[in-house]
This record gives C-alpha cells, sequence and structure tokens, in this order.
C-alpha cells in the first residue's frame, strides 16, 4: 500500500517578540516573511486520483491570513500588548513565547480540524521564519 504526501505553502508578514523567560535580541520587537508549510497524507486516493484538491487548502490559507497576517504576536504576559492596543494594532496573545514552534502549534491545532477526515491527516505543519530558521511539528 502506498502513502501519498501532499504539500501545500503559503506566507504571512507579522511581527513578533520573545519576552517570556527569554533575553537576547529577540526581545526587541521585529517582524518576518513567514512561510507556512502544511503536510498531508493518506493512503486513498479520491474518484479524482486525488489526496485532496489542493483548493480545499484555501480554508486554511484564509484563516492564517485573518488570523497572523499583519499582527503583532505577543506572549499573553507581555506588557507591550496595552501599547499596541491602545493605539488600535492588532495583537494576537499567545499562552507561550510566539515562536516559530507555538506558532505551528497554533495552526496545527487548526488543519487538524479542518483536515483530518477519514481519508486525509495532518502529518505535518512547518513554520520558517527566516530563510534558514524555522519548526515542524507532528501531531502525536
Amino acid at each position: 500500500m502506498a502513502r501519498f504526501i501532499i504539500t501545500k505553502e503559503f506566507t504571512f508578514e507579522a511581527a513578533h517578540r520573545l519576552f517570556r523567560n527569554y533575553t537576547g535580541k529577540c526581545t526587541n520587537n521585529h517582524g518576518h516573511s513567514f512561510k507556512v508549510k502544511l503536510f498531508l497524507e493518506g493512503t486513498e486516493l479520491d474518484d479524482k486520483d486525488m489526496l485532496l484538491d489542493f483548493v480545499e487548502t484555501k480554508a486554511l490559507k484564509a484563516w492564517v491570513n485573518e488570523t497572523f497576517d499583519h499582527v503583532t504576536i505577543l506572549w499573553e504576559g507581555d506588557p507591550l500588548i496595552q501599547h499596541l492596543e491602545a493605539l488600535d494594532n492588532k495583537v494576537l496573545k499567545t499562552k507561550k513565547n510566539p515562536t516559530s514552534e507555538h506558532i505551528a502549534e497554533i495552526i496545527l491545532e487548526k488543519a487538524t480540524e479542518m483536515f483530518n477526515k477519514s481519508r486525509v491527516r495532518v502529518q505535518c505543519i512547518e513554520v520558517n521564519e527566516t530563510c534558514t530558521t524555522g519548526a515542524k511539528i507532528y501531531p502525536v
């Protein structure tokens, strides 16, 4: 039996800083062109000979854009939140530091909700914040 894996990549622009239990230059608010890669897997193709039509991945892309694009992503205990919200800036508050790992974790939760069907499941989410750094998360 074969196992099929399809991928879909998309991007978003966002700022973040690492404040919780962190020292280093990433405590400064800074931005990235984030790249997200969705990996879906399954062993059966549909009647169109596809694991999943790529068009169906647009729902996750839309959610990622709405949630993360042109947002400042901050840990919920970061004092910068109140200043940005006072200026009507869009802020996404996270339970953990907004690292690539945690952003991947948030996206994995949503992707699993959207795509885990009888034939298809999320194999992995990859988030790159630069062209040389990133994180992958696999469901357990």
